[in-house]
């Protein structure tokens, strides 16, 4: 005879909200586990070039643990029973990531000596590409075109559209393109799942924080492009007024001087 079991119902025992699977290999299916193998495969091929020295070879170890933690993380997350875990070593995948493509800056800044020039690292694909000469950097970050400068800068390298992939990029940093792209899938999971356990009442407190703050700031930003669309901006006393009546160099009153008591000098804003 099966015995059952009775647990009686009480408000003070927490619900764990179960995640269920129809398919224990279900997570192969995600996108962002696709391109986390797709990046993992990449960091092995790019950290197998670097020279055998004790710096490098730390390094490639460092990088190729980063990628397939990010992998995994997403295999261990999706495995666990509640979205909370879930959410959370989605987390640990994101970390991973930043840390890879960090790696990536570094090896791009010049920080490594004997991977300048290398090929397949720094020196491949045309010398810094093979649409532009010399490596320049092309429009919407492709090869050729706009000039991109001299290697080590890492401002406009971060301005290269990560999808679809430059096959004409230097493989470091595709590879970088690649971590750039699931940190955007990554980010776009975790908000999903964020949103799951706001409907559950699971989300834990410093996310509903982090979550409120995040709406504000895009409120704020929704708020400021729709005021220049019409032509207005808003002082830091909170008054909107016309872009086209602000003094000279766009400041209040007389030379962005303000007027007598407190009003606007002459060549002043016209408040709305």
């Amino acid at each position: 005879m099966n015995v059952q079991t009775f647990i009686p119902f009480s408000p003070f025992i927490p619900i764990m909200v179960l995640k269920q699977s129809k398919n224990p290999y279900g997570y192969r299916n995600l996108l962002v586990y696709k391109k986390a193998e797709e990046m993992q495969g990449a960091c092995a091929e790019l950290t197998q070039k670097f020279p055998k020295t004790k710096t490098l070879t730390a390094l490639a170890d460092q990088m190729d643990r980063s990628a397939r933690s990010v992998k995994q993380n997403i295999v261990e997350g999706w495995k666990r029973n509640t979205t909370r875990e879930y959410y959370e070593f989605l987390g640990f995948s994101i970390a991973a990531n930043a840390e890879l493509e960090e790696d990536c800056n570094d090896i791009w800044k010049g920080f490594y000596a004997e991977l300048k020039g290398l090929r397949g690292i720094m020196g491949e694909k045309g010398e810094m590409g093979g649409r532009g000469e010399k490596g320049e950097m092309g429009e919407m970050g492709g090869m050729g075109g706009r000039g991109m400068g001299e290697r080590g800068g890492i401002g406009d390298i971060e301005k290269i559209p990560f999808y679809p992939l430059d096959a004409a990029l230097l493989p470091v940093l595709q590879l970088k393109m690649r971590a750039k792209e699931l940190n955007f899938l990554l980010d776009r999971l975790q908000r999903s799942l964020a949103e799951k356990m706001e409907d559950e009442r699971t989300l834990p407190e410093r996310d509903k924080m982090r979550k409120r703050e995040e709406e504000k700031k895009g409120h704020e930003e929704w708020y400021k492009e729709f005021l220049e669309s019409h032509g207005l901006t808003r002082l830091e006393n909170g008054r909107v007024v016309k872009m086209g009546e602000m003094g000279e160099m766009g400041e209040m009153g007389e030379m962005g001087e303000m007027g007598e008591m407190g009003e606007m000098g002459e060549m002043g804003n016209k408040i709305l």
